[in-house]
């Protein structure tokens, strides 16, 4: 059993250590991974229900992991687009959780967000310093004739469940980074200069992917910090305070409890 005081589940509300060391951090770095989009509708990947393990039945695969890996998708690119479809099509909202972090934002924090996710939510809720470490729909290229495209060039067969293909007849594949394929230089910089805030937050993630798990963990270890999960992780003695229960939960608490620290 954890240390009573220390952590914070969803039945202890009443204690606000959590969110006074948010609302005395001026600049805030914030890790997140699938379990904030839950809330949006949006399947985990890992997770006993997730999308791993309803793949192969569902898209036809022959092993779960074959929807983000490059060289199934160069041969039967069908099922990543199906998946891209479903996703999207739902017009999914930003949850609590997103919104709170834009909302830190507004009241004049440095947020820095460094996401696992690709659902483009934290920018649609309004964050705008936002390192989308896997990718994201945001942008695509031909894989025969390496054009870029944005995603309003795209977007419209893939909203529509077809493969988009670029003038020359190759397909355009979105820049979601696939098993085999090397993570945006963006994350690449920050992870080899990372920065020192005030506070670090991690959100909705197991740790097990690495090399972002180890950024977390890394950072965790440097810098004040606070872990929102359901579950707990195999790091979670290292975090300063820790919250388990429903995220959005404790979005909307940290909403009414920061501005009462105000």
């Amino acid at each position: 059993m954890y240390a009573a005081g220390r952590y914070l589940y969803t039945d202890a509300m009443t204690e606000n250590s959590v969110f006074e060391m948010i609302a005395e951090s001026d600049h805030i770095v914030v890790i997140t991974g699938a379990g904030i989009s839950t809330g949006a509708g949006i399947q985990d990947f890992r997770s006993p229900g997730g999308l791993y393990s309803t793949a192969v039945q569902r898209y036809g695969l022959p092993f779960p992991e074959a929807i983000f890996d490059l060289g199934y998708f160069l041969k039967n690119p069908e099922p990543f687009f199906r998946l891209s479809a479903e996703m999207l099509l739902k017009d999914i909202q930003p949850t609590a959780c997103h919104r709170l972090l834009a909302q830190l934002e507004d009241t004049g924090k440095k947020v820095q967000i460094v996401t696992q996710n690709i659902d483009m939510l934290h920018e649609k809720a309004g964050s705008s310093e936002v390192v989308e470490c896997h990718g994201s729909y945001r942008s695509g290229c031909c894989m025969d004739c390496r054009r870029k495209y944005s995603y309003a060039r795209f977007s419209e067969p893939l909203l529509e469940g077809k493969i988009p293909r670029c003038s020359c007849g190759g397909v355009i594949k979105p820049d979601v980074v696939f098993f085999g394929e090397s993570l945006p230089e963006e994350f690449l910089s920050l992870y080899e200069n990372p920065p020192r805030p005030d506070l670090v937050i991690v959100m909705g993630t197991s740790l097990t992917v690495h090399p972002v798990a180890g950024f977390a963990v890394t950072m965790a270890k440097e810098n004040r910090s606070i872990l929102v999960n359901r579950d707990p992780t195999d790091y979670s003695e290292i975090f300063d305070n820790l919250f388990l229960g429903d995220l959005d939960e404790f979005a909307v608490q940290g909403e009414a409890q920061l501005l009462h620290l105000g």
